[in-house]
């Protein structure tokens, strides 16, 4: 059974997975704050626009969560890594997957949404719903909670219409066992390596040669141009000593707090249940109202709500619990709905009342105290950070605006720096393609090759590198390229000419191989060619990476040897160019220790979810080959988006 996990687990499963997962794991969490944005319009799916500042937005938010996910990622692999098309192809899904979902008559109430914001962790305290929590971290996201709300609705449909075909996919026990046979069966080869590396030592360069290549191959040994570049900074925490919160101050907006959360009804909730009479093709307003009066009055004849919920109401996901709801707090339900509750007494029934979604009877059961509002000693210190940053904001914000206008009314930053009373900072010669801290964001590498400061040494414009955080950059002086002196490269081409005349002997003695197994030569005779002895590996399993993979997969892609045989001779180049000729001496199928009933079960569930995983892939291409898609690739360069 391990062998088993190895091989679906292993390099060619997570390439897999990364296929699948890849275009939709940009969407999760993240796809709650995408907005809609400005910019050129970059895709249209069915009608929906996708723009370019939604693709960028949605790019740094990917690269800032693979960020913290590891920190000493470098820059330049993430960035090569998430890519804006890439990016733009999983927007392209989601929206597909969204028009599939709402034409299958797929389903996820706001009010559905509202019971699942209860449970985020991120939005809780102490174990329970915070109204307070929630609306802080929504705001700083720059969202509101309809905003949310949506893209909570929009990802639940995903997953639904994902589910659908994910989760109705098995695997048979026949099929089990042809995918042990070949996941577990390991396999025993001989092999021998001409290495290229070690061939490099049979041959010696001289310095007429290395010059030789220099003159010859001028350009490949050419310094960049560089420049010096002058800037200026602007940031939140460089105004928080500028700003002082007295013990009043805090006071004060405790106060404001306290106020808001009980003119809200924030620190109580009701226990809630419900029947819906839902408004459908088959049932206008009118008879809907007639099936809720026909409810209510089955309750006042005796009948119990939980009773009545289960025969009347059209919510599947409470008429079986009794209408219930749960205990909601003001504004997780819609207007109509808030306005009855608030009138109701524990106990009592509502008259019928009309929304987007139907006819509702409502019950409120037990009205409880949520929340109490933390004592000001508690949230003081919460306060005093929040009204100094705010007011450190403040004071950013209005220098902001200062600088703006002067970095564009003057030629240089002398003066712009002056009046707002920030430092000019310069740096060394540096190359536009490795910029030094604080200068490395992508934005500011995007000016800096602009025509505006890079051909006519105008400032730049102010630069939001990061939440708080601006940067205006010029170009004081600059060095054009040249080449680099030979004794600094000397080094470099040597083992490069190494290098070529190592694989040029390495391609003659391949050719040479090929002749002597043609002739039937044995795996002896190549050593003897290569000059170098016969080595052997035993129990290889696929997807391994010794004595390296391109072996191991050559090595399983041979037909199955009879028992005592051995298979052809076969040559390969690895990775770094070596070659190796190798053949399989034995070959042993998996399946030789049978599994429990519930290792079995697990194995079949797995194989059952990669084959869904395969099916809904083939779901998603058949949508794109079939959806109205109309890409707009070259407007996802700002470079182009006047063009």
């Amino acid at each position: 059974m391990q062998e088993f996990r190895r091989f679906v687990r292993g390099p060619v499963g997570k390439v897999l997975l990364a296929a699948i997962i890849l275009p939709f794991v940009i969407s999760g969490f993240y796809g709650y704050f995408t907005g809609g944005g400005s910019g050129d319009v970059v895709a249209e799916v069915e009608g929906n626009k996708i723009t370019r500042s939604v693709v960028n937005q949605r790019v740094e938010r990917v690269r800032d969560m693979l960020r913290q996910q590891s920190p000493n990622i470098d820059p330049s692999m993430l960035d090569s890594f998430v890519r804006p098309e890439m990016v733009l192809e999983g927007l392209v899904n989601e929206q597909l997957i969204l028009a599939a979902a709402d034409n299958a008559k797929l389903a996820f109430s706001e009010k559905q949404a509202a019971r699942d914001i209860y449970q985020v962790p991120l939005f809780q305290e102490n174990g329970r719903f915070s109204e307070i929590r929630f609306e802080r971290e929504l705001r700083s996201r720059g969202l509101t909670p309809q905003g949310y709300i949506q893209g909570l609705r929009q990802d639940m449909l995903k997953e639904q219409y994902r589910s659908g075909f994910m989760a109705t996919n098995f695997a048979l026990p026949t099929e089990l066992q042809e995918q042990r046979r070949l996941g577990e069966q390991v396999r025993d080869i001989r092999y021998v390596t001409l290495d290229l590396n070690a061939l490099r030592s049979d041959f010696s360069v001289s310095d007429e040669d290395i010059k030789a290549y220099y003159d010859q191959n001028q350009a490949e040994f050419m310094r960049p141009e560089e420049f010096r570049v002058a800037y200026v900074k602007l940031s939140a925490q460089d105004y928080t000593d500028q700003v002082s919160v007295s013990e009043e101050d805090v006071a004060a907006e405790y106060e404001v707090r306290r106020s808001i959360m009980e003119e809200s009804g924030a620190s109580t909730a009701r226990k809630v249940a419900h029947i819906l009479v839902e408004i459908n093709g088959d049932r206008d307003l009118e008879q809907a109202q007639t099936r809720a009066t026909e409810a209510a009055q089955a309750i006042a004849a005796g009948g119990s709500f939980a009773e009545v919920a289960a025969q009347y109401s059209d919510d599947p996901g409470s008429a079986d619990a009794g209408g219930d709801l749960g205990v909601v707090s003001k504004g997780a339900l819609p207007e109509e709905m808030e306005e009855a509750i608030a009138s109701l007494e524990p106990g009592m029934v509502s008259d019928p009342v009309v929304t987007d979604a139907g006819v509702h009877l409502i019950k409120v059961s037990d009205v409880v105290r949520e929340q109490d509002l933390p004592t000001l000693e508690e949230l003081a210190e919460q306060i005093r950070a929040d009204l100094k940053q705010g007011r450190a904001e403040t004071l950013l914000n209005e220098d902001v605006a200062r600088l703006e206008e002067l970095l564009y009314e003057h030629s240089d930053m002398t003066v712009p720096a002056e009046q707002v009373g920030i430092e000019v900072v310069s740096t060394d010669w540096v190359s536009l393609s490795s910029l030094p801290e604080p200068l490395s964001a992508r934005q500011v590498q995007q000016a800096l090759n602009s025509d505006q400061v890079r051909k006519d040494r105008h400032n730049s414009d102010l630069i939001e590198t990061a939440p708080g955080e601006y940067l205006a950059v010029s170009i004081l002086d600059d060095k054009p390229a040249e080449p680099l002196p030979l004794e600094d490269v000397s080094f470099a081409i040597r083992e490069r000419l190494k290098g070529e005349r190592a694989a040029d002997r390495v391609q003659e003695l391949s050719a040479q191989a090929e002749e002597k197994l043609q002739q039937g030569a044995s795996l002896d005779e190549i050593a003897a060619l290569f000059e170098t002895g016969i080595e052997e590996q035993e129990g290889l399993q696929r997807g391994g990476a010794e004595p390296s993979m391109e072996v191991v997969n050559g090595a399983f892609a041979l037909p199955k040897t009879a028992k005592g045989e051995s298979s052809a001779i076969e040559l390969t180049r690895v990775g770094d160019g070596s070659l190796v000729a190798y053949q399989v001496t034995r070959v042993e199928d998996g399946n030789a220790e049978p599994l429990s009933d519930a290792q079995q079960q697990a194995a079949l569930l797995e194989l059952g979810n990669i084959e869904g995983q395969r099916n809904f892939r083939q779901v998603v291409a058949l949508l794109r080959d079939e959806g109205d898609v109309d890409l707009n690739l070259q407007r996802l360069s700002s470079s182009s988006a006047d063009q």
